[in-house]
Parts: structure tokens; C-alpha cells; sequence
């Protein structure tokens, strides 16, 4: 299985400090490296001015803020330390421009200011070397404008458009995308990401000149279909001050029923591939092009210490520099292993040791694998399944918002 750019991976925007991301690539294995795709981060454009738009009823101050729903994104200089990463290592790096909530001022302000001051700030990060962008605006894509203004982009929708089937992925592509994101929900739809193979399939070979792929957001912890998860984003748009899992309404979601599941372990309260075995990555591996993995957020870990720094995959206490290795020498349940940084010294690296650690893991016994292949198919519609609560010993829940 070959391995080399396939997979999309984040920059931790949370993370402080200009060039901390940029060490931890760069003493990442070569391998490692080999195998990312690209990687994503965020910002957010903003413009603000004073007049009296069509829809004012008086003159008044306009503050346009467009651009990622996470709460976080790289600051300048740590774009400049991607940019460089780009540049030494050969990986692309992607802007991810995710919110939906388009604002008003974009597409109706007088003279087309500000979507005119949209276009400059882009060409900014387009003349630093920025060759590939997420952007979830399809009226912006169907204008045609921003493909002329940067040829050489690469154009991704975002996972929250919800992109879940045959014709919805070729409908995206003639808007002009040349990577599809795909609905978190075909995660556990099998069927319908065939389906989505053969529609890719016949776009290539009737565009053989457009390079299209499709992405899957493989790890991010969020609730099937969740309802909360527009609304979420919506209130992360403005308020870097605010953190939303800390606040009145957060305390409400995924905090209750990842805290009460034992967070990603359980698999109803996420939308994780849970790739026990090698044979099931490998099916979802012919079938898209792009694994994505979440992190933007992801935690400082501090990076004093002895030890060499690694950037890789974990499980337990256990740690190899890539996923390929994981692979090569079969350490199931593959779903065990999470993308993080991690000072590798304490860290047990010897396979055949890992192999006994992970022996015991409840998804490689018979009602673990019988799970596996249920949730290749079972669209999440877990009120009358409840196969994962009697896979791991818990009372059936209908639904998790119970908790």
C-alpha cells in the first residue's frame, strides 16, 4: 500500500509560538513527511469601513469578518513558518476558509469593495507560494473569478457543505472544485462512496485534463449529524476571546457525551473510521484519495525535555514515525493510533512489543471485528441498532443527547 501524499493533516493554529510547528515537521522521519497530502490552516479575512450600503437605513460602520469556524487561526508569522516548510520539505500548504455564514457586505457592498478586498487578501497568501485553498462559497466559485484571478489554485469545498452523494460530488465538481470534501456521514456509508468512485471515475474520463481527487475527514470526534454542529460554528465565527466548549452552550454538547463515552473510544459519539484491520482501511483506501485528519485545535504539548522530537502516531505507550510503518507491520486495531507530537524516547517503537500491547484491545475480539464491518454500512442510525453500547457494555441509548 503506497502510502505517499495521502493524507491531509492540520496545523495546530492553537499552538504558541512563530516556528513550533515548523521544528516538529522538520524533525519529523522523512517518511513521515512523504506520506502528507498537504497542510491545512486557518484564517480569516477582515474589512472594515463606513458607508450606507442599498440595505442601510443611514450611513454606519461595516466589520466584515469571513473565514474559518474553529476559534483559532495561525498567526502571521506562523504562516510565514508554513510557508517555509512548503518550500524545504516540498509539502503544499492549504488556507481553509470554511464558514458558511457568508456575510452580506461580500457580494452587495457598493462597487464590489469588499469582495475586491477579499481577492487582494488572497493574492497575498498567492504570491507567498499559497496553491491550494478550501472555500465554502459556491456562488463565488460559480462567478468564475477567483479561478481567473489564481490559476494555478487548487480549489476545495469544506466537509460542512455536507457533500454526500453521487450527484452532490458531480454537481461540486462542475462548480469548478478540484477536491472534493466529503460528508462526514459517508464515513459509515459504504455503498454511497462507491457510488461517489464511479461518478469521480467518469468525471476523469471525460475531463481528463482536470486533476480532481476526493478527501475524506477520517478523525474529528463529531457527533453524527449533530444537531448543534451549523449553530456551533456560527457562534466561533467572531469572538476569539470566547471559547465555545467552555461556555454556557458548549457545556451542553459534545463535552456531555464525549466526556460520558470515554470521548473518541466509543464510536457512536464520533464519525471516525474505525479501521480495525488492514483490509478495511485498505477498502476505503481504493476508494478515496485523501485521509484528512482534524488538529487544529489541538493542545500545546510542551516541547522541553530530553529526547528527539517526533511527529507521528500513537497508541497507548506506544509510538512510529508513520503511518506507513503502522501498515507495514500490521499494528491492528489501526483506529488505536492518533496524529500528534510526541517527545519519542519514553515511547515504546519495537513492533513486535507493540503487537503484544495492543492484543488485548476489545476491538480485535469477535464482537469488535462483527462492529467493524456494522459500521462500514450503518449510516449512524443507531435508535434501533444499538450494537455499539453492547459492544462496549453500555446501556442502549436511543439517542446520545440523552446523556
Amino acid at each position: 500500500m503506497v502510502l505517499e501524499r495521502r493524507l491531509s493533516i492540520a496545523h495546530f493554529d492553537s499552538w504558541p509560538g512563530d516556528s513550533t510547528y515548523y521544528e516538529v515537521i522538520k524533525n519529523s522521519s522523512s517518511r513521515f513527511r512523504s506520506e502528507i497530502f498537504d497542510i491545512y490552516f486557518g484564517k480569516v479575512f477582515r474589512y472594515n469601513y463606513t458607508d450606507r450600503e442599498p440595505w442601510d437605513d443611514r450611513q454606519k460602520a461595516h466589520d466584515v469578518v469571513y473565514g474559518n469556524v474553529m476559534g483559532v487561526e495561525a498567526s502571521d508569522a506562523q504562516v510565514e513558518s508554513l510557508f517555509r516548510i512548503q518550500s524545504e520539505f516540498g509539502i503544499p500548504v492549504s488556507l481553509t476558509i470554511n464558514q458558511l455564514n457568508i456575510p452580506v457586505e461580500l457580494f452587495y457592498s457598493r462597487n464590489d469593495r469588499v469582495v475586491k478586498a477579499f481577492a487582494d487578501w488572497l493574492d497575498g497568501f498567492y504570491q507567498k507560494g499559497l496553491r491550494s485553498c478550501t472555500l465554502a462559497n459556491n456562488h463565488l466559485m460559480r462567478t468564475g473569478i477567483l479561478q481567473r484571478l489564481f490559476p494555478e489554485m487548487k480549489w476545495k469545498n469544506t466537509v460542512n457543505q455536507q457533500v454526500m452523494t453521487a450527484q452532490q460530488v458531480t454537481d461540486y465538481l462542475y462548480l469548478g472544485y478540484d477536491i472534493i470534501q466529503l460528508d462526514r456521514s459517508l464515513n459509515r456509508n459504504l455503498g454511497e462512496l462507491k457510488r461517489i468512485k464511479g461518478a469521480v471515475d467518469q468525471f476523469r474520463a471525460e475531463h481528463p485534463k482536470k486533476n480532481v481527487r476526493t478527501c475524506m475527514l477520517v478523525w474529528e470526534d463529531c457527533l453524527p449529524s449533530c444537531p448543534f454542529k451549523r449553530e456551533h460554528d456560527d457562534l466561533q465565527i467572531y469572538h476569539k476571546c470566547v471559547n465555545y466548549y467552555l461556555s454556557g452552550p458548549g457545556s451542553y454538547t459534545c463535552n456531555r457525551w464525549r466526556d460520558a463515552t470515554g470521548k473518541s473510544l466509543f464510536p457512536r459519539s464520533g464519525t471516525n473510521c474505525c479501521w480495525v484491520s488492514r483490509e478495511t482501511f485498505e477498502t476505503y483506501a481504493e476508494l478515496v484519495d485523501i485521509f484528512k485528519f482534524s488538529g487544529r485545535m489541538t493542545s500545546f504539548v510542551s516541547l522541553d525535555g530530553a529526547g528527539d522530537l517526533q511527529y507521528g502516531w500513537s497508541a497507548k505507550n506506544n509510538a512510529l514515525a508513520s503511518f506507513g510503518e503502522i501498515l507495514e507491520h500490521n499494528l491492528e486495531p489501526f483506529n488505536a493510533w492518533a496524529i500528534g507530537a510526541f517527545k519519542l524516547s519514553p515511547f515504546e517503537q519495537n513492533p513486535s512489543k507493540i503487537r503484544q500491547d495492543l492484543a488485548g484491545s476489545l476491538w480485535l475480539t469477535p464482537q469488535g471485528r462483527k462492529l467493524e464491518k456494522q459500521l462500514m454500512t450503518c449510516r449512524s442510525q443507531c435508535y434501533n441498532c444499538h450494537l455499539c453500547e453492547k459492544t462496549f457494555g453500555l446501556p442502549d441509548l436511543n439517542s446520545l443527547i440523552e446523556l
